[in-house]
């Protein structure tokens, strides 16, 4: 497809009017259309593809024969779909949807006859999505190519499918290892978005978001920030600074951040993000705070910043606290290992030690949990020169441990 309007050199005119054609009176593609309404797609496309041979040996005007052809697409790709109901596990009709290329290949040099632009260009579309379909992206981006390059040449094009073709066409260049090409559509998506919408609308600042997230997936970090930022004070402005959609700005800057090294900023980003968590949430919702809390201290932790690691798992503790399950016996042995790195190592066994009581207390108990958290208090206790307790304890995790694995044997699993 790649050069297909060059070697054709062809000049647009005005479409003929519709009324002229008579699609109407082709008997082939009334039946098709009852048959559809009756959920019997075979027939229907059966009776379109004789609809179409009909309507070629008529002589009938090559933008009726475009129209009925595009039609027989439409339902050639709808018959390769997987079923309803099974759309994550089906398969693609490969064979159906070869069919229809070979259907909108067909309209495209019919189009030649017809004079109309706007429906080439749907021609070349519909080709593209199928190309999308079946992930072949060399195809997808020689024909959204060719699309893009006639959508310049025409007036009053609908900005939405416009929008919609640069994205793909950005998908095909970043699939194919070209994502320096691939930002400069998606800038020019960007640009058609502003332009339509407006540059603070929430549908731009969607998609500034969409593509901050692609070009953080693709370290192009710089790029990712400034999307990022900007879609953060559209999101903040249009739906409040505590939304979902703030929220998920906030979240994917920081991890920029953290990408890059930048701790400071990624930290900072973080703590706003629970800020505005705690915010949305409000305290009736604590659970899901606390679990943000205890997801932040974890990054402190591996940073070094144990001060407010500690703080963080302080506040989580005193949530988990309330159902005293595996959150809080998790949270308990985090806190340990802040204690121990600080070199508070009998503070860090306390902690250890309320770890093992959680798992003990656990229905039925997490022996192997239980058996891991008694090897680390003995090698905190060694470290003590505790040596009578530490073999103790490494004596009852041994025995805990051959517990764990008979119950593995006995098919009776020692975790929830």
């Amino acid at each position: 497809m790649n050069g297909f309007l060059k070697a054709w050199q062809w000049q647009w005119t005005r479409r003929p009017n519709r009324e002229s054609w008579g699609l109407d009176r082709n008997w082939h593609r009334s039946e098709a259309v009852r048959h559809l309404k009756s959920g019997n797609f075979a027939d229907a496309e059966r009776h379109l593809s004789l609809g179409i041979r009909e309507a070629d040996d008529r002589g009938t005007s090559p933008a009726e024969r475009v129209e009925l052809r595009l039609e027989l697409a439409a339902l050639q790709q709808r018959l390769a779909q997987p079923p309803e109901g099974m759309k994550e596990t089906g398969q693609l009709d490969l064979a159906k949807l070869r069919d229809c290329e070979n259907t909108l290949r067909e309209a495209i040099i019919v189009c030649t006859q017809a004079s109309d632009s706007k429906l080439y260009l749907l021609c070349l579309d519909t080709l593209a999505e199928v190309f999308e379909l079946v992930e072949d992206y060399q195809a997808l981006e020689e024909v959204t190519r060719d699309a893009v390059r006639l959508w310049t040449s025409i007036k009053n094009e609908d900005p939405e499918r416009t929008e919609r073709r640069l994205q793909r066409l950005a998908t095909a260049q970043d699939r194919n290892g070209r994502f320096p090409d691939a930002l400069k559509t998606f800038d020019q998506a960007v640009a058609v978005r502003e332009k339509y919408y407006g540059a603070g609308h929430l549908e731009t600042g969607n998609l500034l978001a969409e593509v901050g997230r692609i070009c953080r997936a693709r370290g192009v970090h710089v790029q990712a920030q400034a999307y990022l930022k900007r879609a953060l004070r559209i999101h903040e402005t249009e739906c409040g600074p505590d939304s979902v959609e703030a929220l998920g700005d906030v979240q994917q800057l920081a991890g920029s951040f953290e990408d890059t090294g930048d701790l400071d900023a990624a930290a900072a980003q973080y703590e706003r993000a629970l800020g505005l968590k705690l915010r949305q949430l409000g305290y009736e919702n604590i659970d899901e705070v606390a679990d943000m809390q205890y997801s932040l201290a974890c990054l402190h932790v591996g940073w070094g910043r144990y001060s407010r690691a500690r703080e963080l798992l302080s506040e989580c503790i005193g949530t988990f606290k309330r159902e005293k399950g595996p959150r809080l016996a998790v949270a308990y042995e985090t806190l340990a290992h802040v204690e121990e790195r600080e070199g508070r190592v009998s503070f860090a066994l306390n902690e250890l030690e309320r770890a093992a009581q959680i798992w003990e207390k656990c229905k039925p108990p997490r022996l192997e949990e239980l058996s891991r958290n008694l090897d680390l208090q003995a090698d905190l206790s060694d470290h003590l020169r505790l040596r009578v307790e530490a073999n103790l304890l490494r004596k009852k995790a041994r025995h805990i441990q051959a517990a764990a694995e008979d119950q593995a044997v006995a098919g009776q699993p020692d975790s929830t």
